[in-house]
């Protein structure tokens, strides 16, 4: 990647919004050492593409263990400007993927009898290979907390500043008020809704764990599985889970 001096007016205009992440990164590394647990990431871990973003990671990540789901903005070369579909996403990947522990596309890991499996949903799609590889986790018997970047709808997730509630899976009825733009982005193809359907169904699957709102929210889902949503480090929020 060239950083260019379009891509550094970028930075110096973006790093203002954001001036306590590293400052939060730092102190959470630190004490995830010292007590020995694991960091899960929710995506978003860098603002958009570029070679100091890809040295932070590979310098400062490489000490601790960290579970990772992929956000948007991981993929993002400049904020707002590109049509992020999936052509663009897998072009970007590419260049994003080998910076991380974690298979960017689906992964897992079982800690202390739990399986933690993370999947990319981050341009609000889930695809059918992503769903075999959850029932081949499923078929394991652990319960699993599902880590993704990008929230599932419930009637009561907030908003934030506009109508529009950047969520996966949103009925007909809600994504008719958005933006055309926005319809278009964040409408369900089949795949995705046979993956919502799955995981809904699935007993195994105990609790969702996402992020991409900024916002914190705890709520239940519709079938009962309760979703957490946590805001960014860039807002010094950090959440901590004790899995009974």
């Amino acid at each position: 990647i060239r950083d260019g001096e379009r891509k550094v007016k970028l930075a110096e205009n973006r790093k203002i919004g954001f001036q306590y992440s590293e400052e939060v990164l730092e102190t959470v590394t630190k004490k995830a050492s010292e007590i020995g647990t694991t960091i899960i990431c929710t995506g978003d871990l860098i603002d958009f593409l570029s070679e100091p973003n890809y040295k932070f990671i590979d310098e400062h990540f490489n000490d601790f263990d960290y579970i990772y789901a992929a956000g948007n903005h991981d993929f993002c070369h400049f904020v707002g400007e590109a049509k992020e579909d999936h052509a663009y996403k897998w072009e970007m990947i590419k260049r994003t993927a080998p910076h991380f522990k974690s298979n960017l596309y689906f992964d897992s890991r079982v800690i202390n009898g739990v399986n933690f499996v993370t999947l990319d949903n981050s341009y609000y799609l889930m695809t059918d290979g992503q769903i075999d590889l959850l029932k081949a986790e499923a078929a394991k018997g652990y319960p699993i907390i599902l880590c993704m970047h990008t929230p599932f709808y419930e009637p009561n997730l907030p908003k934030g500043s506009t109508q529009v509630a950047y969520v996966i899976a949103a009925p007909e009825e809600v994504l008719a008020t958005y933006p055309e733009d926005r319809r278009l982005q964040q409408s369900p193809d089949e795949a995705t809704l046979r993956a919502v359907e799955y995981i809904k169904s699935e007993p195994l699957i105990k609790a969702l764990v996402t992020g991409h709102k900024h916002k914190n929210h705890e709520g239940p889902l519709d079938n009962g599985v309760m979703q957490y949503i946590t805001d960014g480090t860039f807002e010094g929020v950090v959440r901590e889970f004790t899995v009974l």
